[in-house]
């Protein structure tokens, strides 16, 4: 099969191996995939990327925030893969979701706008979501299912001569916008939370080193399981 002489620009995270997949996967189609894998949300990708000019611009899992002037570079579109539905923007989204005792959870891939998570959507996919499913459990479905989601989309993309406004969907975000002191706070267990309560905070929020904890007379109480 011919390589497509597109120019792509894939920002991803660090040491991320569904990033990882979905570079081989644009590899197979394009000619020219120019990458950035970010670690941190402070972290600024190097002069070659920040002079990159080209087609299309994926984001997934990227801590960069692209500026319009830097979306502009691309001629066609730039488009972001959200890990989650439409009704869970910003950060933390599975956490909020499993907080909220969602049966159903997501991705998204949607155009990258001036506002997070807030872009014309073009595509949406759903799955349903287990009581015993844990975060990185619903994680894991949802980054493998954001790598057939890249993979569909592009293909399309070409078959339609790169005409990604037919694909918008009626789809629409929530007002709600999670920020990183909400899930913070989300963290933070009152110590007269009932039992019931509390195996659902500990569930939308225990995972490797992020853990839930009480605060009581300048003390962190970390909960170990």
């Amino acid at each position: 099969m011919k390589k497509i002489s597109k120019k792509i620009l894939f920002m991803g995270k660090y040491d991320d191996k569904y990033s990882k997949i979905m570079i081989n996967n644009l590899k197979k189609k394009f000619k020219y995939v120019s990458f950035f894998f970010s670690k941190h949300y402070k972290d600024i990708p190097n002069q070659k990327i920040l002079n990159w000019k080209g087609d299309i611009i994926i984001c997934f899992r990227s801590h960069f925030i692209l500026s319009q002037k830097f979306i502009k570079k691309a001629k066609i579109c730039a488009i972001n893969f959200h890990p989650g539905p439409p009704q869970y923007r910003g950060i933390g989204c599975v956490n909020f979701a499993l907080e909220n005792s969602e049966k159903y959870y997501g991705a998204t891939a949607h155009l990258i706008s001036k506002k997070i998570d807030f872009g014309k959507i073009l595509d949406c996919k759903l799955f349903k979501i287990s009581k015993k499913d844990t975060i990185s459990k619903v994680l894991e479905k949802t980054y493998k299912i954001q790598i057939k989601q890249l993979d569909n989309l592009i293909s399309e993309l070409i078959k339609r001569n790169y005409n990604y406004k037919s694909f918008f969907k009626k789809n629409s975000w929530s007002s709600k916008l999670y920020l990183r002191k909400d899930l913070e706070k989300l963290y933070i267990i009152n110590k007269n939370i009932k039992k019931t309560k509390l195996n659902i905070r500990i569930r939308a929020t225990y995972i490797n080193k992020f853990k839930p904890y009480i605060l009581l007379h300048g003390y962190k109480f970390v909960l170990e399981i």
